[in-house]
């Protein structure tokens, strides 16, 4: 089937975008498919999730489109077990591209060692705006030369880690960068293992960064402890975030009374939605986070959107 589709692709001259997801192609069909990208020129993007090329089928499919005479938007690899040395391939393809605008390599297992190849690649790379490296068992050496990479890059507006066992020392790294550099506007941290300690850490980068709009911190464990950290920065006029999911943390009346407090308190305010679905929350939490939202609205006159 991709060798056929392949055939095709290369008389083609209109097709802009292609979806095979799911389709197991495995090694072979990667080899295929790239034959008949580097003869394409209309292709702007190619949706490839599912297909188990692993690297052997990654490497294929990255020459192929090294050789490619169009200009490609979107790259999405997801879930195609592809490890570190499929990533040093994709890496390459990346720092060559000037017209790439997301890359998605979710699901996969580059580990630490792919990170780093992926942030040297982003290091040089001008036009990618969306990066997708959830759950690759990055750890927190992975994550810290990701975060270094926003040091220099103001391209990168979407970034997707969940999934990463990144733990505290991984929100530490980012945090650190983050705080007064980058343009990251989309920040994904759910399921990272960051707990109160890490939670810390990105609050404090909350009362300085300027860029974050959304921040989805869910099921990392944080409790209290990490809400009251966060309900600390929320109490600093914030002038971006307009979105926090703090889902699935364990977080009881003693963090939503926190929060709550913090909202009251902060009469410029930009938060629109906040999101504490699945937590321990009793009545009397609830209440006291309705009661804030209902305090911004009389305040500034905007909702606040609030998820049980």
């Amino acid at each position: 089937g991709f060798s056929s589709l392949a055939g095709a692709i290369l008389e083609n001259r209109s097709i802009l975008s292609i979806y095979l997801n799911g389709n197991y192609g495995g090694p072979l069909g990667a080899a295929a498919l790239a034959k008949g990208l580097e003869g394409n020129k209309s292709l702007r993007e190619l949706y490839l999730q599912g297909n188990s090329f692993g690297d052997e089928g990654a490497i294929a499919l990255m020459s192929g489109l090294s050789s490619h005479k169009g200009k490609l938007t979107v790259l999405d690899l997801a879930n195609n077990s592809i490890g570190a040395r499929g990533a040093s391939h994709v890496a390459e393809y990346i720092k060559k591209s000037k017209s790439l605008l997301l890359i998605n390599l979710y699901m996969n297992d580059i580990g630490d060692e792919g990170a780093e190849k992926i942030a040297d690649a982003l290091k040089e790379n001008r036009s990618i705006t969306n990066v997708d490296l959830g759950g690759n068992d990055i750890h927190a050496k992975g994550i810290s030369a990701i975060a270094r990479v926003m040091k220099d890059n103001s391209v990168i507006s979407a970034l997707e880690i969940g999934y990463n066992p990144i733990g505290p020392e991984g929100a530490k790294a980012l945090a650190e960068v983050l705080k007064f550099h980058g343009n990251i506007k989309d920040l994904m941290l759910g399921w990272c293992q960051i707990g109160a300690t890490g939670a810390e850490y990105i609050a404090d980068m909350l009362k300085y960064n300027s860029t974050i709009s959304s921040l989805d911190l869910r099921a990392n464990g944080l409790r209290d402890e990490g809400a009251i950290s966060l309900a600390r920065s929320l109490k600093v006029v914030n002038e971006a975030l307009t979105s926090l999911n703090l889902g699935f943390n364990e977080i009881r009346d003693e963090g939503a009374f926190a929060i709550a407090q913090a909202l009251k308190s902060n009469e410029d305010v930009r938060l629109a939605s906040l999101n504490l679905m699945n937590n321990f929350l009793t009545k009397l939490g609830q209440s006291a986070i309705t009661d804030a939202s209902d305090h911004v609205f009389e305040m500034n006159e905007k909702e606040l959107n609030i998820v049980f």
